[in-house]
């Protein structure tokens, strides 16, 4: 499962939501501009593209994917910048290197 996360007003609030993951969570970088954060019980690849971040997490089931999602938006809410971001959520059919 996918998120990306896209600003709605400038591209402050991308870049702190970048900060609060890697200051907050163990974090481990995997490749230029990209890192692995022990979010919600699991590995959560994180990659910044060009003005905002892509998240992908595997789940095993629908309970999963939406204790995950839950997580992800009560992480926005504690940094106070839910407002400022689109999030939009994706199944993908291939796991990213870092995940399989």
């Amino acid at each position: 499962m996918s998120a990306r996360v896209k600003p709605t007003a400038g591209i402050h609030s991308v870049r702190l939501l970048e900060r609060s993951l890697r200051r907050h969570y163990e974090s481990i970088p995997v490749a230029a501009h990209q890192y692995l954060v022990r979010f919600c019980d699991g590995p959560v690849l994180v990659t910044d593209d060009l003005g905002s971040l892509r998240v992908d997490v595997v789940v095993s089931d629908e309970r999963s994917a939406r204790h995950f999602q839950e997580s992800f938006h009560s992480e926005l809410d504690v940094r106070a910048i839910a407002t400022t971001l689109d999030v939009s959520w994706s199944r993908g059919t291939a796991v990213p290197p870092p995940l399989r």
